[in-house]
């Protein structure tokens, strides 16, 4: 659930066209902010900064151009670390964004705009501090979301982006209900869900929304794997983003353990070994992940295969949290080869702290 938070919808700044300083009526700037977009996702952000830097010239009051620094802040440094001297302007940037969307909610004009803004940038702090491990902080924020949540799934009609965040309510409060019945009680004090309409408005937010289509995408992939348990289909969603935006290490990472499950071994080597001189530490985790799992599974090489995941343990856990997932798959693949090895007080040990990291069922049931 913690990528749930994911909900990057710059856009929904569209969802209002009566009053004079709506951006919907001004074109250069939506144009400016699709750009913007497309090159922090696409790690360009020299480019980025620029764009973003002439949007806060145009609409200096408007929340977007503060939440697009955030954007910035957050991608330009990822992964984006609790300690890291950069998450003040973060949460500036954040609390920014907060800070004039207020007026535009106590506004009959520009209501929507203003709620749309304020809950998604609390969504976006919440992402970040959910997947750094740190719970208690998007205890403030959850409260709001909700309710904004809420409300915008009865504006779906009166403009396709909304789609998404309505198809992710849908969905996950069923799916995440059905996956652990001991919440049930707990969901029957929300809204309902129904995971099959949900399915369907995030198709609908991929094929109609101008600016959410990358996280529909995204989330859909995350669904397929984790939930309806369709990796194939995962794959072609993993894929598609991928080829949008082929230096977004994050996406990268995504795609390669969707790919090394599907036992996609060729074009999983091809793709991580651009990270193989990579300075950075976070791409070289996930390289020695992904030969690791390939000297496993493909190469039948145990011994380079228990060098490479061990050395993706070492690197995750510079990183805490936010990596645990690819710590949970090397720490799997450990336990499959001790298991072969008849070293069966190892195995269980690996498997259980695999399942600590991450409970994604479809990393355990590898074979």
């Amino acid at each position: 659930m913690k990528r749930i938070p994911f909900l990057i919808l710059i856009v929904f700044l569209i969802s209002d066209v009566s009053g004079q300083t709506n951006i919907m009526d001004r074109p250069e700037i939506l144009d400016k902010v699709d750009l913007c977009l497309y090159d922090i996702y696409g790690f360009h952000f020299t480019e980025a900064r620029q764009v973003q830097s002439e949007i806060n010239e145009l609409v200096p009051e408007h929340p977007v151009s503060y939440f697009l620094q955030a954007l910035l802040i957050y991608w330009q440094n990822f992964p984006l670390l609790p300690g890291d001297p950069e998450v003040e302007n973060f949460e500036k940037s954040i609390d920014m964004t907060i800070a004039l969307s207020k007026p535009m909610i106590e506004s009959n004009e520009f209501y929507t705009e203003g709620v749309f803004f304020d809950m998604h940038a609390r969504a976006y702090r919440s992402m970040f501090w959910a997947d750094n491990g740190k719970s208690a902080k998007v205890l403030p924020d959850l409260d709001n979301m909700y309710r904004n949540t809420i409300k915008g799934i009865d504006l779906k009609e009166s403009f396709a982006d909304f789609y998404f965040s309505s198809g992710l309510y849908n969905y996950y409060v069923d799916a995440y209900v059905e996956a652990h019945p001991v919440y049930k009680p707990v969901a029957s004090l929300f809204r309902k869900g129904n995971r099959a309409e949900g399915l369907k408005e995030l198709e609908i937010a991929i094929d109609r929304s101008r600016y959410i289509k990358y996280e529909a995408i995204l989330f859909m992939s995350l669904i397929q794997l984790n939930y309806d348990r369709d990796l194939g289909k995962a794959e072609d969603y993993a894929a598609s983003l991928y080829n949008f935006f082929p230096d977004n290490i994050y996406f990268l990472g995504q795609y390669l353990i969707i790919l090394l499950h599907n036992k996609n071994y060729m074009v999983a080597s091809v793709l991580s070994n651009k990270l193989k001189q990579s300075g950075f530490d976070f791409d070289r985790m996930i390289f020695s992940m992904t030969s690791g799992f390939i000297q496993e599974n493909q190469q039948h090489n145990t011994t380079e295969a228990r060098r490479y995941y061990q050395e993706t343990i070492d690197l995750a856990d510079r990183f805490g949290p936010i990596a645990d997932l690819y710590a949970s798959i090397a720490y799997a693949g450990l336990s499959r080869i001790a298991n072969q090895k008849g070293q069966l007080k190892e195995a269980k040990k690996y498997s259980r702290i695999s399942r600590q990291l991450s409970s994604y069922e479809f990393i355990r049931d590898f074979e």
